[in-house]
């Protein structure tokens, strides 16, 4: 018996109010720019109500940055490709409120810092701990070393360098400190988590709702010239988490028509985004709920998901078929490549280069630069980049780096999480920081797999959310890891299922 069974279990209300309040400020935040007058008015409401925040009880407060943080997108351009004018396409989204230099990540951290000495007493397990000795340490000491040897700290640093490592410092402050705040409140308040996680899924929804609009009216942001994928934000892959929870109402709950009014929709965005590490990450989620499932149970849900996909994709066809088509030619390419006339640069003739030649550059050239630098352990730390010496980026991937990464030969990042780690933090710091979400999500895998969670008088809907939620971890990594805005997401998740695999004891804590 813990403390959830003590809880009111009625969550359905509690989601919709966190909904309702969502959608509001949704549309508010996607006021674009175009609108003139409007425009300012809505980004001087959500800039108020986030400086509220500071001010506002903590768990109000707390609550607040939340939902503004979920219905603000990040990452926005005009309804056609990106071109250079498109830069300067905005909403009023506090993900694009920016103060003189100072970027919306810092603003919002320092937001969610005050948040943090409100608190007073934070919680900080070892697990914390191993992944901040190494952030505060490795990768400052490998950034001054290897920018001194390599010219990162020449006079390039205050332009280029200087902001590349103040945006690689953004990954570990923002991931720590969110996981830390979200950790110690539930710790002081145990009932919070269930209000988070409420408003968590109904401020999810309200957010994919209004995404999904965008798809049906086919307006926003495209994948070709004229076919919307309805939003660019790089939180979007958080709908995997809708989805996988509503297959789970569907089977355990017996809650048919709630499960498919989720899924379907759901399923229907993960295939319009069109982003295809998001369909390999959201496989990975399904693979990983039905191995907490086992093999008994694993054939209905197999089923149901099935069903629900061909309904999914069934739909798209009727209120989008461009979009599905386009989609369709970009699932080809997993399987077959793309046509070798269409390479952007010239990379060796296999399949994985065919199907996304940018990132299997990229990989080819990030362990090229670390193996000259005798950096497999520890990387090149903040501010460190690679060389595109083996396999050269054609200057026309302006949408792909910036302008004096192409121009310099110095490249600060790469496009997938597992070569990113390894290139600023190395092989140690990849697994400590994938520990993160491994350890807890390990033991939440224990938890489902040792004890009947969905057995009567169980917390049902409190379950279902956070079986859906360990089998959401594999996305949250590898696709939520970019920006400010999927790390303080992914402090909520981490925090999560540490607190609650915490109540149930097993194995030791994190």
């Amino acid at each position: 018996m813990t403390i959830y069974h003590k809880m009111d279990e009625n969550y359905g209300w509690r989601v919709v109010q966190f909904f309702a309040y969502g959608l509001v400020l949704a549309i508010i935040s996607d006021v674009p720019i175009t609108w003139g007058v409007y425009f300012y008015l809505a980004r001087l409401a959500l800039a108020g109500l986030l400086l509220s925040t500071i001010f506002m009880p903590l768990r109000h407060g707390l609550l607040l940055l939340l939902i503004l943080s979920i219905v603000g997108q990040d990452i926005v351009s005009s309804g056609i490709l990106i071109a250079d004018d498109d830069f300067g396409y905005a909403t009023a989204s506090i993900w694009q409120l920016k103060w003189g230099f100072i970027n919306p990540s810092w603003i919002i951290f320092t937001c969610l810092f005050v948040q943090l000495l409100r608190i007073g007493k934070l919680t900080n397990p070892p697990l914390l701990k191993r992944a901040i000795f190494w952030f505060a340490t490795v990768p400052v000491f490998t950034g001054i070393i290897y920018g001194i040897l390599y010219g990162g700290f020449s006079r390039s640093f205050i332009t280029y360098t200087g902001i590349e490592a103040v945006t690689d410092i953004k990954f570990s402050v923002m991931l720590i400190a969110s996981t830390i705040l979200f950790l110690s409140i539930f710790k002081k308040s145990p009932s919070f988590l269930i209000q988070a996680l409420a408003a968590f899924v109904g401020v999810l929804l309200a957010r994919h709702l209004l995404d999904l609009f965008y798809v049906v009216m086919n307006i926003g942001p495209a994948i070709a010239e004229g076919v919307t994928r309805g939003s660019e934000d790089s939180a979007k892959g958080a709908v995997a988490f809708l989805a996988l929870w509503g297959i789970i109402m569907i089977w355990r709950q017996k809650r048919l028509l709630l499960g498919m009014a989720v899924t379907i929709p759901s399923v229907l965005l993960i295939v319009a985004y069109g982003t295809r590490n998001l369909w390999i990450t959201f496989v990975l989620g399904f693979v990983v709920l039905l191995l907490i499932l086992g093999i008994r149970r694993s054939f209905s849900v197999i089923l149901i998901a099935a069903t629900l996909t061909f309904a999914s994709i069934w739909t798209l066809s009727k209120v989008n078929p461009d979009t599905l088509y386009v989609v369709g030619l970009r699932f080809v390419d997993i399987g077959q490549g793309r046509p070798i006339d269409k390479f952007a640069m010239l990379v060796e003739d296999n399949i994985i280069s065919r199907v996304d030649q940018v990132r299997y550059a990229e990989i080819i050239n990030v362990m090229d630069s670390i193996r000259k630098r005798y950096a497999y352990l520890w990387g090149v730390g903040y501010g460190g980049y690679y060389d595109d010496t083996v396999l050269p980026y054609p200057v026309n991937l302006k949408s792909s780096y910036p302008k004096y990464s192409l121009e310099s030969g110095r490249f600060y990042r790469a496009h997938e999480y597992i070569f990113q780690m390894i290139l600023k933090f190395g092989l140690v710091g990849l697994v400590l920081i994938s520990t993160l979400w491994v350890i807890p999500g390990y033991i939440m895998y224990k938890i489902f797999r040792r004890e009947n969670m969905f057995a009567p008088g169980q917390p049902l809907m409190l379950h279902g959310l956070m079986l859906g939620l360990v089998a959401f971890l594999p996305t949250a990594i590898f696709q939520m890891t970019w920006s400010g805005k999927g790390l303080f997401l992914n402090g909520l998740v981490i925090a999560t299922c540490i607190e609650f695999a915490r109540h149930y004891s097993i194995g030791r804590q994190p």
